[in-house]
């Protein structure tokens, strides 16, 4: 792997900032959508999205502006996890508070036992996985097509589209992330990801955050 420029950290930096600075406002947001409704299992599957979402993104920017280059890094190591939990910290509200159901419990474990596999094998520091990394986060990523006729009914036409898009930045982000030799290649592929989220959270305000139409 080369070594980023001086130009390229910046750029790295700059959207790792961003990016926390927009999670941070989007947790305080969810907070105030779920005052007026403070429905159990609305608030706690938003709460363990919101929680996953701050600990990827803080994750991401210590590993990528403070140990880049260090591969044995304890931080690549929290970095590679936390993406195993933020999809499944994503999945949570919609596979409770809209799939809803069996279907919704079956989605949610099986994402939560795939991901908390995931993280540990990375924690471990268990290499020869590394090249599954990728796949496997993929393959987490769209178990919900498993759950689609329950997802299209009960997901409103916005929310819907919104996590489909999401699903497609973070897939055709994957590609700049291998893309190693680009310039601006980390930039590039954690601008995806921040892209992603934000329709992700889009998603979850419309679908789940929001009080439910006609009182609480």
């Amino acid at each position: 792997m080369r070594d980023q420029t001086s130009a390229e950290r910046i750029a790295d930096g700059a959207v790792h900032v961003i990016g926390i600075g927009l999670g941070l406002a989007a947790t305080i947001a969810l907070m105030i959508l779920l005052f007026p409704n403070p429905e159990a299992g609305r608030v706690a599957s938003v709460m363990i999205y919101a929680a996953c979402l701050m600990l990827m993104l803080v994750c991401s920017a210590l590993y990528n502006v403070l140990a880049k280059n260090n591969h044995d890094s304890i931080f690549r190591r929290l970095d590679h996890a936390a993406i195993f939990l933020m999809i499944a910290g994503t999945y949570t509200p919609f596979a409770t508070m809209v799939i809803g159901g069996w279907p919704g419990g079956v989605v949610l474990t099986v994402v939560w036992i795939g991901a908390l596999i995931g993280a540990t094998l990375k924690l471990i520091r268990l290499k020869r996985f590394d090249k599954l990394t990728v796949p496997l986060c993929l393959a987490l990523g769209w178990v919900i097509v498993f759950a689609y006729k329950p997802l299209i009914t009960n997901a409103s036409n916005l929310g819907f589209w919104l996590l489909i898009a999401g699903g497609l930045l973070y897939s055709v982000g994957t590609m700049f992330y291998a893309w190693k030799s680009l310039p601006f290649q980390n930039a590039i592929w954690h601008g995806f990801v921040l892209a992603a989220a934000i329709c992700h959270f889009g998603a979850i305000v419309t679908d789940v955050a929001l009080p439910p139409l006609g009182g609480a």
